[in-house]
């Protein structure tokens, strides 16, 4: 038998695996899965901008592959088993012309170990984009800011060394740490208010302001606290327990704003509570 030279052996490979690899991929491009909580970190399109995107798209094809979250229904949160799960995690966009024109694409998996790391990196790839409206970047660093200020206070009780996250955002976005946490508080807001209200807004049709009027009151632990002691009857403190009690809320936010390691939460805890006792005294 005569000896197959390098060429043939890999044409002969690569005829033995494509069809394989052809079969797997179109297998998952037809179990894509889209979460609803992930597809909201996307800043919507106005209608204009996604008709532009199904003309470009029309004419030119599907250019970017659709990124696909290879995962399994426990970690995902769409189930308790071990099953394989692929979720769309960027291009909900172009999946909608795709689906609605049947267009070939492509796709790009990737692996994380949590739904928490994958909107991390969603979030942190938007804010990579350079067409963010103002109130579109200030809601993305605003949820990634409570996302990492949730994580880390979960990790106080282990006794893991943190970090200020909002001065370590604010130095990342080239903004103040005060820009950060009210980036926050509009990412709450924003959260609670429906989802028509909080697409005009981040595609500028409606104000800020406009969430006021729609939301509950200002989430800030300071506004918090300033409501808790207007709302108590001069009767009920002594000027002594007035003071006290302006004393501690002006504490309990120094503590709330600074670097909240084990030792400041206990601090804090332990103010909040004797606060509590004093507002709640007759």
């Amino acid at each position: 038998m005569a000896k197959k030279d390098f060429m043939t052996l890999m044409k002969e490979k690569t005829v033995d695996v494509r069809p394989s690899l052809l079969s797997a991929e179109e297998n998952i491009k037809n179990q894509i899965v889209i979460l609803e909580q992930l597809r909201d970190l996307i800043p919507p399109l106005t209608a204009d901008e996604l008709n532009q995107l199904e003309q470009n798209v029309l004419k030119h094809g599907v250019k970017d592959p659709l990124t696909i979250w290879e995962t399994t229904a426990s970690v995902a949160g769409t189930g308790s088993e071990s099953t394989p799960v692929y979720v769309l995690i960027d291009g909900h966009n172009r999946e909608q012309i795709i689906r609605k024109h049947q267009l070939d694409f492509r796709i790009n998996l990737v692996r994380f170990d949590s739904l928490d790391e994958t909107k991390d990196y969603m979030i942190a790839y938007q804010l990579g984009r350079r067409n963010l409206t103002p109130e579109q970047a200030s809601y993305l660093r605003g949820l990634r800011y409570n996302q990492q200020k949730t994580r880390r206070g979960s990790n106080l009780q282990a006794g893991v060394s943190q970090v200020n996250v909002a001065e370590a955002l604010a130095s990342e976005y080239n903004v103040s740490s005060r820009t950060i946490k009210r980036d926050g508080e509009f990412a709450a807001s924003l959260e609670q208010t429906d989802s028509d209200t909080k697409h005009k807004v981040l595609a500028g049709k409606l104000p800020k302001s406009a969430l006021q009027t729609r939301n509950e009151p200002d989430l800030s632990l300071s506004s918090h606290l300033d409501g808790e002691l207007s709302r108590t009857d001069s009767t009920v403190l002594s000027k002594k327990s007035t003071k006290r009690a302006a004393d501690l809320k002006n504490q309990i936010q120094k503590l709330a704003n600074g670097n909240l390691d084990l030792q400041a939460c206990t601090e804090l805890i332990k103010k909040i509570n004797e606060l509590s006792n004093l507002l709640s005294t007759k």
